[in-house]
């Protein structure tokens, strides 16, 4: 009687797209922010307001990092302070966190 052999798995592997994704929206806020700013341009003020228990320093820090990463501008418009707008690809990530809301609203736990 023969014994039979197991096949070995796979090797697992991350994906390389969705780490460099999470690289950023895996950061505390980062989704949050960007889904704000979704709405309309909006001063550091107003961000800070519409996002409840968001320290000013967690804020500064995490709209740096949007910035860095090319999903957020930072513009002086006259009259009036500067805003912060969504750039192209950080509107692309909007159907994304769409469906992460979705998700949320819809999880039975």
């Amino acid at each position: 009687m023969a014994l039979a052999t197991i096949p070995t798995p796979a090797p697992l592997a991350a994906d390389a797209d969705l780490t460099t994704a999470f690289q950023v929206l895996g950061q505390k806020w980062n989704g949050i922010i960007l889904h704000t700013l979704a709405t309309r341009p909006a001063r550091f003020g107003e961000l800070h307001t519409a996002i409840d228990r968001i320290s000013t320093k967690m804020l500064a820090d995490r709209l740096r990092e949007l910035l860095d990463a090319g999903l957020v501008t930072h513009d002086q418009l006259p009259p009036g302070p500067a805003s912060y707008t969504l750039t192209s690809d950080g509107r692309a990530l909007l159907p994304a966190l769409e469906h992460l809301r979705t998700w949320a609203k819809n999880r039975t736990t």
